[in-house]
């Protein structure tokens, strides 16, 4: 007779050979399954936890690619390549609206686009190869307006209409990516 239920903590998976190529497996803070690569790398982790769930896939070597997580708060979906410490694409969604950062091969932040879940509409970015915000498109306020080096503005449909003062309490409003020295 098979037995219906098998009552444990932690399930080794192993080849033919003896190698380990995966885990299921139940803690008091996550549990999941893990499979491995064929050279005893994480190849893709499935876990659940109190906070958050998610799913890791990795590449032959080990390294992350891409994640999948969720909580009470958003979901997000990153894109790695092999080193990076930052997503070279990112896909956010949050109760502050949805966004997405595409990152350089040094990690710089070159376009971000996102919907606000408020009245603050919809904005693209785009920065230089220093990560420095120089144009920017916006449903709402001016537009579109671009950016010197210096983050001095260098373009934009009203701002010749606008005293000094007004630019000047402009300028204190923008990311301090632009304000500051390069």
């Amino acid at each position: 007779m098979t037995p219906k239920v098998l009552d444990v903590q932690k399930i080794i998976l192993r080849d033919e050979a003896g190698n380990e190529r995966g885990q299921l497996f139940a803690t008091d803070k996550a549990w999941g399954l893990v499979l491995f690569n064929k050279g005893g790398t994480r190849g893709a982790s499935l876990f659940v936890a109190q906070d958050a769930n998610g799913l890791f896939l990795s590449d032959g070597n080990g390294n992350l690619r891409q994640a999948f997580t969720s909580d009470l708060n958003g979901t997000k979906w990153s894109v790695l390549r092999p080193g990076s410490d930052k997503a070279q694409f990112e896909l956010t969604d949050s109760a502050q609206g949805t966004g997405v950062v595409v990152r350089d091969r040094a990690n710089a932040e070159r376009v971000e686009f996102g919907a606000s879940a408020s009245d603050q509409g919809s904005t693209l970015m785009l920065s230089d190869r220093n990560g420095r915000v120089r144009t920017i498109l916006s449903e709402t306020g001016d537009g579109i307006m671009t950016y010197g080096e210096d983050g001095s503005v260098k373009w934009s449909p009203a701002w010749d209409k606008l005293s000094p003062r007004e630019k000047e309490h402009l300028k204190g409003l923008l990311p301090k990516s632009l304000t500051s020295n390069p």
